[in-house]
């Protein structure tokens, strides 16, 4: 899947949204069109809704502050 700015201007395939796509979602595995257009509310909505499952964990420290390794 690649994200890139649309060529054409169409409506936003978010339901309920009634703006024009910005950018585009291609997913070239479909065997027929498989582009999906959002607007950049959309599309910073669906990224924020993402995140909450998918955020990168800080990696645990190795030696910690007060162990004694002597």
């Amino acid at each position: 899947m690649t994200v890139q700015t649309a060529n054409h201007k169409f409506k936003c395939d978010a339901s309920g949204c009634k703006n024009l796509c910005d950018y585009e979602i291609v997913n070239k595995k479909f065997v027929f069109d498989g582009s999906f257009y959002l607007c950049k509310n959309c599309l910073n909505t669906l990224y924020k809704e993402i995140a909450k499952f998918i955020t990168p964990k800080n990696v645990k420290p190795l030696y910690k502050k007060g162990d004694n390794y002597d």
